[in-house]
């Protein structure tokens, strides 16, 4: 073997081993997040098998070749962690979300993925930030804008040329990164938070601004279009947090489920009992949990300074509940919630801990995505939910009182612990939903 060829062999293993403690790094740094971020290990699995095929090849050196070391998958992997570093807090990575097709036909979540979905990197500001990392350099992003191989040699004036063309008038919007970006903005409306579109950030970690005409031209483009672009001399997190409020989440007005009024005038809410001091065993449940687990400081921590609503037929239903099984202080904290602007005063004694408040009674309004939700698909009639496009036990009360809450565009507030997932399931993007755990009236079983 020739005294170059040992040189390159040597140049090549030195090069594996750098990639392979470069792994090795970012492994343990990951390992040591505190609080985890969801999908972190998918983000784990991946650094996982490129040390696996990077041990192979330090375990068998005579294997290695210049186009392992230059197919690595660490660059990419490497720029997710360094945007993951300065994006914190990050609530989730590598999440895959499906694309809705534009011809508004319906498809249930699992169809939906198998189709088109694209895979946000990174996910921030409690879902209303996407951000798409990029490890290219600019020289690598005109290369692959021009559809050509990349290469180590410097670009040379044809090849330039070349690129130049393939941008042309006509070809500059059907460029692949342009069409990512209208895939990238269509999923964020199609995925609303609380009727809020989240914000889409394109990460160029290995860009400079105006390091490139070129690739500044569809830094401006995107731009444009309503991408947030991130280059490598700015800040990430300042790019997007003057663009949002994640402190205030839900809707201005809330839309209240029964099981939402039923937990706040709830006897066992405001007055805590041991289970042995309530009859029925749902209740008694329901009691160690509020022992443990108090459910009105979640509530009061939602309801705060929110303009409370509920829909004609949950009011109608609610109403029928406390008359037949509601106790004295019951009715009376749902007569004052209900007061409809007549004067009544607030009995503080009777609500405890929580404060004044009022529900506006507003008309049924269901949404035509959620009615259409009770009809059978154009196929597997028979086969999916009972003919339904959603699991059976979404009933057409459901569908009023969370379809209205879709049609007046306002955070419905349940204690429906499955209701998100059956509607994500069934396809039901932009879902607003906040849970809290139930708590039944139970004053007339309350052994005092």
């Amino acid at each position: 073997m020739s005294d170059d060829n040992e040189g390159a062999e040597a140049e090549l293993l030195l090069a594996v081993k750098e990639l392979y403690d470069r792994c090795q790094t970012i492994l343990s740094a990951c390992r040591r997040q505190d609080p985890p971020i969801e999908g972190l290990y998918r983000f784990q699995q991946c650094l996982k098998a490129e040390i696996s095929f990077l041990h192979s090849l330090l375990e068998n050196p005579s294997q290695i070749k210049k186009e392992y070391v230059q197919s690595t998958n660490l660059s990419y992997l490497e720029a997710i962690f360094e945007a993951m570093e300065c994006a914190k807090p990050i609530e989730e990575i590598m999440r895959l979300v499906p694309v809705p097709p534009s011809s508004g036909v319906w498809k249930p979540l699992a169809t939906m993925m198998q189709e088109h979905h694209i895979k946000l990197d990174l996910i921030a500001e409690r879902g209303l930030v996407w951000i798409k990392v990029f490890a290219r350099n600019a020289k690598a992003l005109r290369h692959d804008m021009a559809g050509l191989e990349m290469e180590e040699t410097e670009s040379s004036e044809e090849e330039e040329q070349e690129e130049e063309q393939a941008a042309s008038a006509d070809g500059f919007e059907q460029l692949p990164i342009l069409k990512k970006a209208r895939e990238y903005l269509r999923a964020a409306h199609a995925h609303q938070v609380h009727f809020r579109t989240p914000v889409v950030v394109f990460a160029f970690m290995r860009i400079r601004r105006n390091e490139d005409e070129f690739v500044q031209r569809i830094m401006d483009k995107l731009q444009e279009m309503g991408v947030i672009v991130h280059l490598q001399d700015s800040d990430l997190r300042s790019s997007y947090t003057h663009l949002i409020d994640s402190n205030d989440l839900t809707t201005r007005r809330l839309n209240l489920d029964v099981s939402t009024v039923l937990a706040l005038i709830s006897e066992m809410s405001h007055h805590v009992c041991l289970p042995e001091q309530v009859t029925g065993e749902p209740l008694k449940v329901q009691a160690a949990r509020e022992a443990e687990v108090p459910v009105l400081p979640s509530l009061r921590k939602i309801l705060h300074n929110k303009q409370l609503c509920i829909v004609q037929s949950a009011y109608d239903r609610l109403e029928s509940i406390v008359n037949i099984v509601g106790g004295s202080n019951e009715k009376a904290r749902f007569a004052y919630l209900f007061r409809q602007q007549q004067p009544m005063a607030f009995d503080q004694a009777l609500w405890t801990t929580m404060p004044s408040m009022e529900i506006q009674i507003i008309p049924d309004a269901t949404s035509e995505r959620f009615r259409k939700l009770l009809e059978p698909p154009s196929t597997q009639r028979a086969k999916l939910n009972n003919g339904r496009k959603i699991r059976s036990r979404f009933s057409p009360f459901h569908a009023i009182i969370f379809g209205s809450g879709d049609h007046y565009q306002m955070t419905t507030v349940t204690a429906i612990q499955w209701m998100q997932t059956a509607l994500t399931d069934a396809g039901v993007t932009g879902v607003a939903i906040v849970c809290h755990e139930p708590r039944s009236l139970a004053e007339q079983k309350m052994q005092t």
